[in-house]
């Protein structure tokens, strides 16, 4: 588990970590009304902008926290005399956490990540975490199990996203926006706003003072329910959240029996977007976790949904609340609007407590939580030195899709789109589209999503209809529901969703024949292939989507180790997936699993 060293906020509230806090603290919100017209958008909206570039956003809030950082070793040098840290070099992770980057301009967010590490001088390669609106606790969780695999000293997670015209006709397409500041839990709440945000946060393997934070161990977990609609049941969301509990219950009982919470947990801060269903939901999954009395809150009404920078903003304050023995108020909340029993902070609150939990929820069906405490006690080191080593994988199926060929464990399936059609024997199809019919022809859906979906939906039926033949998983098939949260889906490409963000912008470009689509809207995220094939198969393990400069196997290689410090992921569907256009696309997927899982 990673020790926290440096942080940095730079929002309408402030440009330091401190200054948002105290705003916050104080009741201040940056949400404010813009007019019609404003980043094109024919209506008004209220939002909490900065209209900075995304990349200098980023860059110097990863600067600001980088400074922080040297100036607490430095005053630790002073004091403890042996703190030493490289914040450059290939042992330092660079992660970016976002949704869209800089999309009006349509610049890949592999290539500014690649540009601010330059700028940084972090020489090894940087990976951005694209999962909706978990991105950024996926990203602290990615950098915490970086750093306890053992092949990183320290992460620089950077989360950052600055909604223009791209993302506000979204949410308004998805009638997502309130008309007014957002209310997160209350009676009258009316949806959420967008804001605008860069947060980083530096995790190092080793404390640089003595009563450090530490950021626990985080967990994914999938609905398997709907790509942008919450589960009624909360079933990705509580199985996140026992896990989390679980974790934290370890840390800081050697019995590791049942502990009460509230006498080691501050609150929880919920994701708290002020949707019907999403507030909705989060309620379902403390009630179901029995936290209903912990006191809980949610930060959405000071800054809005900050996107890729919401997680990490948000675990930011929820430090600097603790610091100052504080539980903040939810701005805006007045009276519960969500059925089940919660313990919603309407005001500020006095805590003695030193720990918290974050919690996340996207779209794709994705959920996030960790745990973070101030210097907790630590009576299990062994038990957390074996699960860190590095696990054996073994490779049981491969696919290839190209527009060239398909091979399936290394067996050709086709070769070229001429022989899918001339056997398809009828009119014109895309290869997606032939291998659909052929191979599968039992799901509608398919012929609503966007090429990636397609392409991994393709590429993974393909696969786990050929894991249906092996004997292991027949064997497993008596042990029932366990493979469902036991598997996990991690995927990799360069070009993110650009093929429907392309489609997305031809329906806001022209301001005489402005028509938002939501249902187009909705697959520009690529982490929303992983969310059909969670549906698809019922699969309620982790989902994880990564963006590299390149295709870099060694990469993968360290974040498919790193996943495994989730010690419930034990087989993977995993590999590279990338979808430009119907002439360029390729899967080169596999499944993989723990060499003695059974």
């Amino acid at each position: 588990m990673a020790y926290i060293i440096a942080d940095n906020i730079i929002s309408p509230l402030g440009e330091t970590s401190e200054e948002n806090y105290l705003s916050v603290k104080s009741g201040r919100s940056g949400i404010r009304a813009y007019e019609p017209g404003t980043c094109n958008i024919p209506e008004g909206f209220y939002a909490s902008l900065l209209f900075e570039d995304f990349e200098t956003l980023t860059l110097k809030s990863a600067q600001k926290a980088i400074a922080n950082a040297q100036k607490n070793i430095e005053n630790a040098q002073k004091t403890m005399g042996n703190a030493r840290l490289e914040l450059k070099g290939k042992r330092t992770a660079f992660i970016l956490s976002s949704t869209k980057g800089n999309i009006e301009e349509n610049i890949s967010l592999a290539d500014s990540a690649q540009r601010i590490a330059n700028q940084l001088g972090i020489d090894s390669q940087p990976i951005v975490v694209c999962n909706a609106c978990i991105s950024g606790l996926s990203a602290l969780i990615l950098g915490n199990r970086l750093i306890d695999s053992g092949l990183y000293d320290a992460a620089i997670v950077c989360g950052c996203d600055t909604p223009r015209q791209f993302i506000l006709s979204g949410f308004q397409s998805l009638k997502a926006l309130s008309p007014e500041p957002c209310r997160p839990f209350d009676m009258e709440r009316m949806g959420l706003n967008l804001g605008e945000a860069a947060a980083t946060l530096i995790l190092s393997k080793n404390p640089i003072q003595g009563n450090s934070w530490r950021m626990g161990d985080g967990f994914i977990r999938n609905d398997a329910f709907h790509i942008s609609t919450p589960s009624k049941t909360a079933d990705g969301l509580y199985l996140s959240l026992q896990r989390t509990l679980e974790s934290f219950t370890k840390e800081i009982s050697s019995t590791c029996k049942q502990i009460d919470m509230k006498e080691h947990l501050a609150f929880i801060n919920a994701h708290g977007t002020a949707t019907l269903f999403n507030d909705q939901m989060e309620s379902v999954a403390i009630g179901r976790a029995g936290l209903s009395d912990l006191p809980a809150n949610a930060y959405k009404s000071f800054w809005g949904h900050t996107m890729g920078a919401a997680g990490i903003l948000e675990t930011i304050i929820s430090m600097k609340a603790i610091d100052d023995d504080t539980i903040l108020g939810t701005r805006g909340f007045s009276e519960l609007g969500v059925s089940g029993k919660m313990n919603i902070c309407a005001e500020n609150r006095p805590t003695d407590k030193k720990g918290f939990i974050k919690m996340l929820s996207g779209f794709g069906g994705c959920n996030a939580t960790i745990w973070a405490a101030k210097n907790p006690e630590r009576e299990n080191i062994a038990l957390s030195q074996i699960e860190q080593q590095n696990r054996e994988f073994t490779t049981t199926h491969t696919i290839r899709i190209t527009p060239e060929e398909v091979i399936l464990d290394q067996r050709k399936l086709w070769e070229g789109k001429k022989k899918l059609e001339e056997q398809e024997g009828q009119e014109h199809h895309s290869l997606l589209t032939s291998l659909y019919k052929q191979k599968i022809g039992n799901y509608p859906k398919f012929y609503k999503m966007d090429g990636l979906s397609r392409l991994g939906f393709v590429a993974s039926e393909i696969l786990l209809n050929a894991e249906k033949g092996d004997t292991d998983v027949e064997r497993r098939e008596e042990e029932g529901e366990r493979l469902l949260e036991e598997r996990a889906i991690i995927f990799f490409n360069h070009s993110s969703s650009i093929a429907y963000d392309r489609n997305y912008k031809e329906s806001i470009n022209d301001k005489d024949n402005y028509f938002p689509s939501p249902s187009i809207f909705v697959y520009t995220l690529p982490n929303i292939v992983t969310g059909e094939i969670a549906i698809r198969n019922h699969f309620h393990g982790e989902t994880s989507f990564f963006i590299l400069p390149d295709k870099d196997e060694r990469m993968m290689e360290e974040i498919l180790q790193a996943s495994c410090r989730d010690a419930q992921s034990k087989s993977f569907l995993t590999g590279w997936i990338d979808y430009e256009d119907e002439r360029h696309f390729e899967a080169d997927l596999k499944i993989k699993k723990m060499r003695n899982y059974k």
